[in-house]
């Protein structure tokens, strides 16, 4: 499942930027996610990590890192947090699971897991939803949650985080396709997962922004020289509005709205 964004020219190019420590991004195999009710509301956020279980319960770096963002993000929301770590290539049966209150990290079944989400206010069915978390299924756990996560429940990714002395300012989704950066607009399809990641934005102090940039065909690559930025405020009659174009190193360089 290491497809999932694997060769994203932004986080490539952050990696080996020196802005890099103002950013934070999970791919590969760990997922940081927010969860929330038919209104937008968010009610748990979430980190997801394909993981053995033979390495033991306890976190990995890359796993407290993300935790790190994950408790800053959901405190200052006054949310939830919890923790899934889950095989890879076998469907779930049981995940090792952790949440505010625990002492440890715990073995729990599916169905206990999805007792765990209802207690943070989400109402879980069996209406296996139509509309995937991505463009392919990512992972076990997100097949997990297409089947057990109904028309119910919204949920969305955190692409990118920006920070300021390490603690997060901006939630940033990163959107891609072949379409010339003048004739893009984020989709209307889109923006039920928009109004959630705006509404916890909103609710931690953050803001949340649209980053676009074109994928070239042949030859194959993500063109970042040049990005698109919209704003998106779910609190406005017109949530969504076109903010401005900026170089890779600009964009980079200081908040997106400067």
């Amino acid at each position: 499942m290491s497809e999932y964004y694997t060769g994203n020219g932004i986080y490539e190019y952050l990696a080996g930027c020196r802005e890099k420590e103002n950013f934070y991004w999970t791919s590969g195999n760990m997922w940081l996610l927010v969860y929330g009710d038919k209104k937008h509301n968010p009610k748990v956020v979430t980190v997801a990590s394909q993981r053995s279980f033979q390495y033991g319960r306890k976190l990995s770096k890359n796993e407290q890192q993300a935790m790190q963002t994950a408790q800053r993000i959901a405190d200052a929301a006054e949310i939830p947090v919890n923790f899934i770590r889950f095989e890879p290539e076998k469907r779930i049966q049981e995940v090792e699971y952790w949440e505010d209150g625990m002492a440890d990290i715990f073995r729990i079944s599916s169905e206990n897991l999805k007792e765990r989400f209802e207690s943070c206010g989400l109402t879980m069915n069996l209406c296996r939803v139509q509309k995937a978390i991505n463009d392919r299924s990512s992972s076990p756990y997100h097949e997990w949650q297409r089947t057990h996560m109904g028309s119910s429940v919204v949920a969305a990714d955190m692409d990118l985080i920006r920070l300021q002395r390490g603690w997060p300012t901006e939630i940033l989704e990163l959107k891609r396709s072949y379409i010339h950066l003048t004739n893009w607009t984020p989709y209307k399809e889109d923006y039920e997962n928009f109004y959630l990641l705006s509404s916890l934005a909103k609710r931690s102090g953050l803001k949340f922004y649209i980053v676009y940039n074109r994928r070239i065909k042949d030859p194959y690559k993500d063109d970042i020289s040049r990005l698109k930025l919209f704003a998106f405020d779910h609190s406005r009659t017109i949530p969504c509005r076109f903010l401005s174009y900026k170089t890779i190193e600009e964009f980079t360089a200081g908040k997106t709205d400067r």
